[in-house]
Parts: C-alpha cells; sequence; structure tokens
C-alpha cells in the first residue's frame, strides 16, 4: 500500500472511529435513539468507505467501485420492488427518510448492505479459503447475523423500516430473514465471480481481513448499546453473540498479520 492509499484509509478509519464515538455518546445521553438519522448516515458511510478500500487493494480502484455498485445497485432494487410489491422483503416501509431516499428507498439501505456484504466477504474467505461455495453460502449467513441485530435498532427503537403488517422477530417477518439470506448469497456470488476475475491469489489475503472484522464488531457494538437501551433482549442476545464472534476474529486475524 502507497503513501497516499495509507492516509486515504487512515482519514476513512478516523471518520468512521469519530462516527462510531459520536453515536455511542449520543446514546448515552438520549438513549436508543442515538445519534439520529444523520449519525447512522455518518456511520454507514464511513464503514462503507473502509469496505471500499479493502476492495480497491484486491481488485483496483475502477473494479472496486464496479463491486460497490453492483452490491448497492441491485440492493437498492431489491428494497424498491420490496416497498411496491412486498416482494421478498414482505410490505416494508422507509418513514423518516424522504430527504434522503433514492426512488422512495433511502441511502442508507444499499449503504447496510455494502457494509454487510461487502465487509463480511473478505473476512468469511479468509477463513474459508478458496472454497467458494462455502464463501459465498456463509456470507449470506454472516449478512442474516447483523440483519437479526441490525434491523430491531432501525425498525423497533428508531422507526426507519416499518413493516405494516407487522412480524414475529421485533416486527419483521420471518420472510424477512429469508430475504436478506437470499440477498447477501446473490451478492457474495457475483463478488466471487469478480474476485476470482480480477484478483489474484495473492491479493487476497488474510492480512486484508481484519479491517472489514473491525468495521462490523464496531458496528456490533453500537447495535448492543441501542438494543440494550431499549430492552430488547433477544436482540441484545444476539449482538453479544456476535461482538464475540467478530472480535474473536479480530484478534485472529491480527494475530496472524504479525507473524
Amino acid at each position: 500500500m502507497g503513501t497516499a492509499a495509507v492516509w486515504h484509509f487512515r482519514l476513512a478509519a478516523g471518520a468512521f472511529a469519530i462516527a462510531i464515538a459520536a453515536e455511542l455518546l449520543c446514546q448515552a445521553m438520549r438513549g436508543p435513539a442515538g445519534a439520529g438519522v444523520w449519525g447512522w448516515l455518518a456511520i454507514l458511510g464511513g464503514a462503507g468507505w473502509v469496505v471500499g478500500l479493502v476492495w480497491r487493494e484486491r481488485v483496483g480502484v475502477l473494479r472496486a467501485w464496479f463491486c460497490c455498485l453492483w452490491v448497492m445497485t441491485m440492493s437498492l432494487l431489491a428494497m424498491r420492488i420490496a416497498a411496491r410489491t412486498g416482494f421478498l422483503f414482505g410490505q416494508v416501509e422507509f418513514p423518516g427518510f424522504e430527504p434522503l431516499s433514492i426512488a422512495q428507498v433511502p441511502v442508507t439501505a444499499p449503504l447496510l448492505v455494502w457494509m454487510i456484504v461487502g465487509g463480511s466477504y473478505p473476512v468469511v474467505e479468509g477463513l474459508w479459503g478458496e472454497w467458494r461455495a462455502g464463501v459465498s453460502t456463509f456470507t449470506a449467513v454472516v449478512t442474516v447475523q447483523v440483519a437479526l441485530m441490525v434491523m430491531p435498532v432501525v425498525g423497533s427503537l428508531r422507526g426507519y423500516w416499518r413493516w405494516p403488517a407487522g412480524g414475529a422477530f421485533l416486527g419483521m417477518p420471518w420472510s424477512g430473514l429469508a430475504a436478506w439470506f437470499i440477498l447477501g448469497l446473490a451478492l457474495a456470488l457475483g463478488l466471487v465471480i469478480m474476485g476470482d476475475n480480477w484478483s489474484s491469489a495473492e491479493a487476497r489475503t488474510r492480512r486484508q481481513a481484519w479491517t472489514p472484522a473491525a468495521v462490523l464488531l464496531a458496528l456490533t457494538i453500537v447495535c448492543l448499546g441501542a438494543n440494550l437501551l431499549g430492552r430488547l433482549w433477544l436482540a441484545v442476545a444476539i449482538s453479544a453473540a456476535n461482538a464475540v464472534l467478530f472480535g474473536a476474529v479480530v484478534v485472529w486475524y491480527l494475530r496472524d498479520r504479525r507473524e
């Protein structure tokens, strides 16, 4: 990584860290509402920036943009179809995001998907190596894991996402969880194809994987705090389990990086 790339990464990581710190401070002062819509956008924007830099190291600048646009465009389309027809995710609404919406879908939705799928893919790849079916499947599993802790925050606590018909899991239907898995699997398969064609085995190294794992850990801490303050105990348990998992992955990757 060149000098300019190092400073670019430090700037992105610093912006993300500031957004996380501001959100946690606002949670301490305001409860589960946290820093609100703009704070959530800052967190996801910073996280997406860091994940994008990891992909730049893997496949180059233009191809990293293509991977990002692939994930964000397809997720935006899926959310748009769900909002209009109820397909896959169920009939979903996004109140409170009118100024920050594209085609009636908040910009934070595709940013969230890019952070989760684009971030978890290199983490899972570092664990499973070149077994592509396993990488795609477990990336989809991690997508569901993260959705289980994020959706209560943006749905039940903050009202950014809403299923008018309700659902079994804190207001979200079980079909919504299945949709997260299907979406994560489809997007991961696309990243498998692009990642294999556009990068060498040397570029797909475990030394990169600690960064997106740390991003997922930071998001987990934010969700754990919000769910704890909101007394959503099932979501708290899921967030705590994810914190242990992502924390262990970060430590393992950092130890592997020093060797």
